[in-house]
């Protein structure tokens, strides 16, 4: 999974969620997704608060399991949260009586249970001096202590012991108790043994429950509201002293008194501590304070880097193109996705869009090389060239016996003319399909040969359409391998010209190799349609933000939002840019390469009195 962060490294939760993150998912995730998740705290916790329900719940079997102290949920329970220090339960550790315990022993008693070591905590003799010198301030000692990275947990403990007499000796103990007092809710009082057969007389000391405090996490850019509230109960209410609520500059909060919230819209991404006097159920003011985390926005997070010049097989980071015609226009645009972007690799996409000349017949291909394989880019550019160019090469030669054929379809009607007609252009374009994939396949194999490498090297999907467009009528024959989307759209029906289909494991597809020869005719479709408004070919890197399931897909509203939101700007004079720039729209999860190509009629608004072919391409490497 490669290198991780110092969480990880020090951590038993990340090392846990390092290991369960293949078995959830199916697969060996990314490295930068393992960084992220190791990052986030809630996660993290999220383990914790599993492994502690865990143990609560089956306490008695575990204890009696072989080395379970040596445990990986034992380690977890050791080590504790996170994002702030925590323990479960109070626990009494025994005080036996000793010649000397000083104050800054007891610290250092503390610092010693934090760690998991054994502690001798001893009741101090009133009759032994103390050395002044090495007496710590205890506010100075608690914030050492409370950052010290080792710590398991925060352990604050109290003796409880005889009251006090005015010596100097006394002075340990109301440093201990002003310890106590200042960081934790009042505690119940420890009775000493009784125990008349011990030589020594036997006392204890309560670690004592740090109060927690918790706030909903904020993301920069978003509006932000949120309360204070404990942990243990999130329900009961945090009364706050308004005055003494404390907030650090610049952040962008502000804290609501009417609506008794924090408020406002983040501006910086940290960690930010909150300070507050609160009124527990004794009715006294105490001091709080609890930490807000403010995550950054995800797009600022993003860097663009550029590939090493000395990577095999350049392409540019975009392309787009345009076609223009007196019937109709077919616009296609690539782009880098996000992730490509931030570790500075190339693009794995293609596409591929041609008009017949002086015909009303186009082909039109997207490519989304395999992420996973290291020369994709260039499989996928290889299988749109030439599926392209062999069907482009069949129409030239065969359209006037394909439009004499076409002839013969009547929409609509179960006739045997029609039968036979579409069982006709069924067997042509399962036929040249074929071919076309068969030849590709072969280009991309001699590749790989010739660099002593897997064709798997060069794993592309392929997503094809062979279109022709007249008045209020539109023929489409079309071959799917892969993952992504070939529609016929129009406001009153969706016509879905394949499913997408995925491999062995879930995130995984097919792609164009000799294994799909088995499922080849199923792969290819033809349809006759009325009243089309666009012939639409996508990669997943825009089909899986906007559809998100195989179900997604058959949905006819989630298709009349996207044409909602393309209609528009493939009325302007470059849809070709348009489409690129609206392809970088963010959602969250989805920042693969992204490829789109269009065939929709003219309209009044497209174009006027068009009448010779005009193409526009632009980006292609």
């Amino acid at each position: 999974m490669g290198s991780h962060d110092q969480l990880s490294r020090h951590s038993e939760l990340g090392t846990t969620l390092d290991y369960l993150l293949p078995q959830l998912l199916g697969y060996q995730p990314e490295p930068d997704l393992v960084r992220q998740l190791l990052q986030d705290r809630q996660v993290l916790n999220a383990l914790f608060d599993l492994s502690e329900k865990i143990y609560e719940n089956h306490k008695s079997l575990l204890i009696d399991l072989p080395r379970f102290e040596q445990s990986g949920l034992a380690r977890i329970l050791k080590q504790g949260r996170i994002v702030q220090p925590y323990f479960n339960a109070p626990a009494t550790y025994p005080v036996q009586d000793c010649k000397a315990h000083t104050f800054a022993q007891a610290c250092n008693d503390i610092e010693n249970l934090a760690n998991g070591q054994a502690v001798l905590v001893t009741q101090p003799e009133s009759s032994l001096p103390i050395d002044q010198s090495v007496l710590p301030q205890p506010i100075p000692v608690a914030a050492q202590f409370t950052a010290s990275p080792h710590a398991l947990y925060p352990i604050v403990f109290k003796h409880h012991i005889q009251p006090p007499d005015p010596s100097p000796q006394a002075n340990d103990e109301q440093h201990l108790t002003h310890l106590a007092v200042h960081t934790s809710e009042p505690t119940q009082t420890v009775k000493p043994s009784t125990d008349q057969s011990a030589t020594h007389t036997t006392k204890t000391a309560q670690v004592i429950k740090m109060p927690h405090f918790q706030i909903p996490n904020a993301r920069v850019g978003q509006a932000y509201q949120a309360q204070i509230q404990k942990q243990a109960n999130t329900s009961e209410p945090v009364h706050l002293d308004v005055g003494s609520i404390q907030i650090p500059q610049g952040i962008g909060l502000a804290y609501d008194e009417v609506q008794h919230q924090f408020a406002g819209i983040p501006l910086l991404a940290g960690e930010f501590e909150i300070v507050f006097k609160y009124k527990p159920e004794d009715g006294a003011w105490r001091d709080g304070k609890c930490t807000l985390i403010i995550t950054a926005d995800p797009r600022s997070l993003w860097q663009v880097n550029e590939p090493a010049a000395s990577q095999p097989y350049p392409k540019a980071h975009t392309a787009q193109q345009l076609i223009n015609t007196a019937q109709f226009r077919l616009a296609a645009a690539s782009r880098r996705g996000r992730s490509h972007e931030h570790a500075g690799s190339f693009r794995d996409d293609d596409y591929f869009i041609a008009n017949i000349e002086n015909t009303a017949w186009s082909v039109m291909i997207v490519a989304d090389g395999a992420g996973s394989a290291s020369y994709s880019r260039e499989g996928s550019r290889l299988a749109v060239q030439t599926t392209g160019q062999v069907l482009a090469d069949y129409i030239v030669n065969q359209h006037l016996q394909l439009d004499q054929q076409l002839s013969q379809w009547q929409i609509g009607s179960q006739d045997e003319q029609t039968k036979a007609a579409s069982q006709l252009l069924s067997n042509c374009f399962h036929e040249l399909f074929y071919k076309a994939a068969q030849q590709s396949i072969q280009q991309i194999e001699q590749l790989a040969q010739s660099q002593n490498v897997s064709s798997k090297f060069f794993a592309t999907t392929l997503l094809a359409a062979v279109i022709k467009q007249e008045d209020h009528k539109t023929f489409v024959s079309t071959f799917w391998t892969g993952d992504g989307a070939i529609a016929v759209y129009s406001p009153t029906k969706l016509r879905l010209m394949g499913v997408p289909d995925g491999g062995e494991f879930a995130g995984q597809t097919r792609f164009l190799d000799k294994s799909m020869v088995a499922t080849f005719n199923e792969r290819v479709n033809i349809g006759y349609f009325e009243q089309v408004e666009a012939v639409i070919l996508m990669t997943d890197g825009i089909s899986d933000p906007k559809f998100e399931t195989d179900a997604g897909l058959q949905n006819q509203q989630k298709w009349d939002a996207l044409w909602q939101e393309l209609q528009p700007g493939l009325q302007q004079q470059d849809p070709d840019q348009f489409l690129l720039d609206w392809m970088h729209f963010f959602s969250a999860g989805h920042h693969d390469d992204r490829t789109i190509a269009l065939l929709w009629p003219v309209t009044s608004h497209h174009m006027s009195d068009t009448t010779t072919l005009d193409i526009k391409q632009e980006g292609q490497a």
